[in-house]
């Protein structure tokens, strides 16, 4: 599978429904100088980068994992999104 930036956006906030619950946003990139994808989460003036390789992506975009993501995802929530987000 030839991954985009729209699909592992798409496949990143299937797996992670904190996007929705939270209004947070999420942009993706490819960063070819790392060899890597950008991941751009962000709510309320917060944000966060944090680095995909390339192979690690092409399994979250197939619907595998996306390990790496978990703990900075669950970072930003409990960072940002804590008691003070409407669910």
């Amino acid at each position: 599978m030839h991954v985009t930036a729209d699909i592992l956006a798409e496949r990143i906030k299937a797996f992670y429904p904190e996007f929705d619950r939270y209004n947070m946003s999420l942009a993706v990139r490819d960063d070819t100088a790392k060899n890597a994808w950008v991941v751009e989460i962000s709510r309320g003036g917060h944000r966060l980068d944090t680095y995909i390789e390339h192979k690690d992506a092409k399994n979250c975009a197939e619907g595998r994992e996306c390990v790496h993501l978990s703990t900075q995802i669950g970072q930003f929530v409990r960072n940002y999104c804590g008691e003070s987000c409407a669910t």
